[in-house]
C-alpha cells in the first residue's frame, strides 16, 4: 500500500520551484502588487517568485507614477529595483470651487 503526502504527490503533478526576488524602491513604503494583484508588502521587501516564469510585478507610491516590470527569475536570488519618477504638481489660478467650504 503506497502512502502519499500530499494528493500533488498522488497526482504526480510536478512541483512549482520558487525563488526569491529583493524588491527596492528608491522611495521607501512603497506598494507592491503582482501579477495586477496587491499584496500586503512595501518595499524593500523580499518576495516568492515562480522560476523561469514571467511575473509582472508592480511597484506604486502616492504622488508618484507607477513603475512595471515583467521579471523572469532564472536563480533562485534575484533583485528588482527601480526609482519612481514623482507626478509634478501644477498651480491652478483664478479657479474657485464655489462649493467649497472653509
Amino acid at each position: 500500500m503506497a502512502l502519499f503526502k500530499t494528493l500533488r504527490d498522488l497526482l504526480k503533478v510536478p512541483k512549482k520551484e520558487f525563488g526569491l526576488c529583493m524588491v527596492v524602491s528608491e522611495q521607501e513604503g512603497a506598494e507592491i502588487w503582482v501579477d495586477n494583484k496587491p499584496t500586503p508588502f512595501v518595499t524593500p521587501r523580499m518576495i516568492a517568485v515562480p522560476l523561469n516564469e514571467d511575473v509582472k510585478i508592480e511597484v506604486r507610491f502616492t504622488g508618484h507614477h507607477s513603475h512595471m516590470a515583467i521579471v523572469r527569475a532564472p536563480q533562485k536570488l534575484s533583485y528588482y529595483y527601480c526609482n519612481l519618477q514623482r507626478i509634478p504638481l501644477r498651480l491652478i489660478r483664478n479657479e474657485i470651487d464655489n462649493f467649497a467650504s472653509i
